[in-house]
């Protein structure tokens, strides 16, 4: 099947902690001077809980958006940008998965959840050509809730490989494994037969700084996601959504895609 969209270039993975960086410091140094407090810096991945984000700040008004909000992509929630991101104590809210929330608790970092955003996020996807009995399957590194639901879903009869989720694609084609549990959001892109294997797994939450869990701001962004989420419920706005999170107007393919996984969304 063609690929709806093509990898990223690993140079990227590179320059995205010093963007990261440079994003941050220019909230702290710049913004004040444009508005009586800085902007809430928000965090997300390249997910599904993403896709949700990006889509709803798309519906703010874009003075809001400069003046109250700042978005800053960190690739993979449990990666080193993000781990970065979220270790200079500058990001007031997030979008994460379960695992990365865990390793800010063990931190003692000050955040709250707020609410599950996505569930059942985490699906399996073959080749068209691999085996129906898998043998070894790659999962995205860091993410403990993938390592243990493939190992309730398939015991010891199936070896599991922790990997980086840019090398989970490559992997795959190159026969180096015969699955991989990843997000929906990066699985579609890939245009492989993919399932859902789990039921009522929450897979990303939104999480905010303790002091900041009563701001107007907060309640602004809470409330446009919830507008996206609702969204999502109609076949062909979620089509319109992914096509434009996508970047392809190949939607008869991306619909086909959606309707094989049973990806949900809760309201904050």
């Amino acid at each position: 099947m063609r690929k709806i969209c093509k990898h990223r270039k690993p140079f990227l993975l590179l320059l995205a902690p010093v963007l990261i960086m440079i994003a941050l410091v220019v909230k702290t140094t710049g913004a004040s001077l444009h508005t009586k407090e800085p902007p809430l810096v928000i965090a997300y991945g390249d997910d599904m809980g993403g896709v949700v984000l990006q889509s709803a700040l798309k519906c703010m008004t874009a003075d809001y958006k400069r003046t109250q909000l700042d978005a800053i992509n960190m690739g993979d929630c449990c990666g080193s940008n993000a781990q970065f991101a979220l270790s200079t104590g500058q990001v007031d809210v997030a979008i994460l998965c379960p695992d990365a929330v865990r390793d800010l608790e063990d931190n003692g970092k000050k955040y709250s959840v707020v609410g599950d955003l996505v569930t059942d996020g985490n699906v399996l996807v073959r080749r068209p050509d691999s085996p129906e009995t898998l043998a070894k399957i790659g999962y995205m590194n860091g993410r403990k809730e993938q390592e243990q639901l493939l190992i309730a879903v398939f015991g010891d009869s199936c070896e599991t490989v922790p990997m980086f989720a840019s090398a989970l694609p490559y992997a795959l084609e190159n026969r180096a494994v015969d699955a991989v549990m990843m997000d929906a959001a990066l699985a579609i892109k890939l245009g492989y037969p993919m399932e859902t294997i789990s039921s009522g797994e929450v897979t990303s939450v939104m999480i905010v700084q303790n002091h900041l869990l009563e701001d107007p701001r907060v309640e602004e962004l809470k409330k446009a996601i919830n507008e996206t989420v609702q969204s999502f419920s109609d076949e062909e706005k979620a089509c319109e959504l992914l096509c434009s999170y996508l970047d392809t107007d190949n939607t008869e393919e991306v619909i086909a895609l959606w309707k094989t996984v049973t990806v949900q969304f809760g309201s904050l």
